[in-house]
């Protein structure tokens, strides 16, 4: 049962339980490391490490939810600001994009981090501005104005037309994991072309999540995925790790 309260969560921030995992997007040919996702990790003294699928579910509190995104968000900035030339994609809650004084704290945040704005990735779900397509459009517009480039996260497993996608300022969409998967006997869905093809007339980079074989890998560069992640290449790893793997590039 995912731990829903906001007070749970903000102590175990305050006793230094949550921590940030990072899961590298490659390159297509899966050759050149190119940024990292920041996850959230709950270090539980009891369950022990537990994905936000355990500590934040669909009805959790919007308390809970700010403090974990504010959380990822400073931690991912401070780590990936060593990182010169790789992108950091941050999640971002519904509750934290409809905030008004959002874009204004992620530049305060990245700035007080040495965080170059430019190598920021928000990265937001498709159901994020249904509510409200004008406040959707205005907020995109003052990330951008910072520099911040947006992702769709999980593309396709909403309901976004593309010409909804036309009108928002964009810069990338992330398919979901389904898209590897999701064709006959296991194997990627013949559909990633036309949406490769679709996002490329509408000026947007594509990458794809959840590629697992050498087979999808393939698929995906083939079908024309500007990058790729998954457990092919690597699972979410603690920062040091990121640090190794520059050192050892």
């Amino acid at each position: 049962m995912p731990i829903q309260d906001g007070a749970t969560l903000k102590q175990a921030i305050r006793a230094g339980e949550l921590a940030v995992h990072y899961q590298p997007q490659v390159s297509a040919d899966g050759l050149r490391l190119l940024g990292v996702e920041a996850l959230a990790r709950w270090n539980h003294p009891r369950e022990g490490l537990l994905s936000p699928s355990h500590f934040l579910g669909p009805d959790a509190h919007p308390a809970a939810v700010f403090d974990v995104g504010d959380f990822v968000l400073r931690r991912g900035c401070e780590d990936a600001a060593r990182w010169p030339g790789l992108t950091l994609s941050v999640n971002v809650s519904p509750h934290q994009f409809r905030d008004p004084a959002f874009p204004e704290a992620v530049g305060d945040i990245a700035r007080q981090a040495g965080m170059p704005l430019e190598r920021l990735e928000l990265e937001i779900l498709e159901n994020a501005w249904f509510a409200d397509v004008a406040g959707a459009r205005a907020a995109l517009t003052r990330l951008r104005a910072l520099g911040v480039r947006i992702a769709i996260d999980d593309f396709g497993q909403g309901y976004s037309s593309m010409g909804l996608l036309h009108d928002l300022p964009l810069d990338k969409l992330k398919l979901d994991r389904a898209f590897a998967t999701g064709g006959p006997g296991g194997a990627p869905s013949e559909a990633v072309p036309q949406i490769v093809a679709l996002a490329r007339a509408l000026g947007l980079t594509v990458t794809a999540e959840g590629v697992e074989t050498h087979a999808q890998r393939e698929f995906m560069r083939a079908a024309g995925c500007d990058a790729l992640q998954g457990y092919l290449f690597s699972r979410p790893v603690p920062a040091h790790a990121i640090d190794e793997l520059l050192r050892g590039a």
